[in-house]
């Protein structure tokens, strides 16, 4: 295996994408974990502290409802995945490379993404401060880019070197 690039954005949040796919499968959001793939990771070259990413998913029957759509709770999650992990790509020594906790999470379900759609999550860090962060996402369909769900993160760090993190080199 080769050494990940851990320079870029997208290469920082591979890493420990696949760290946390390999070795955290026992763990609820593996669930959801299993159908994300992530797709491009970047930061805004003018301002170090705010990074994007984006993921796509093909909805799984087993992420639906009754209905035949993506489950309310498992939009929620997808959200809580991916963006948190967006911090990963930007995070530093000593700057949001701890552990960090949501604060609120605020979904707006629009339309629903049925069965079989796939679905680009986007994710952008609007700020993230000494020690709380705010996040936006979407989820949008990728054959006509229309927005099925939104999301406002909220996260606070928090000063604890969370298991996986003692065995990766971030």
């Amino acid at each position: 295996m080769s050494e990940p690039d851990l320079e870029t954005p997208y290469g920082r949040i591979k890493y420990f994408w696949d760290f946390v796919g390999a070795s955290r499968s026992e763990f609820f959001d593996a669930t959801v974990k299993d159908h994300l793939k992530l797709i491009s990771a970047s930061k805004d070259p003018s301002d170090p502290n705010r990074g994007y990413s984006t993921f796509s998913l093909t909805v799984h029957r087993s992420l639906c409802n009754q209905g035949g759509n993506l489950h309310g709770g498992a939009v929620a999650l997808i959200f809580d995945i991916c963006t948190s992990v967006t911090i990963a790509g930007i995070a530093r020594e000593g700057f949001w490379d701890t552990g960090h906790v949501s604060r609120t999470l605020n979904c707006t379900y629009l339309r629903p993404a049925p069965e079989g759609t796939v679905v680009l999550v986007e994710s952008e860090i609007v700020h993230l401060g000494k020690s709380l962060a705010q996040l936006t996402g979407k989820i949008r369909k990728e054959d006509d880019g229309k927005v099925c769900y939104t999301c406002e993160h909220g996260k606070a760090k928090v000063d604890f070197v969370p298991v996986w993190r003692k065995e990766l080199k971030l």
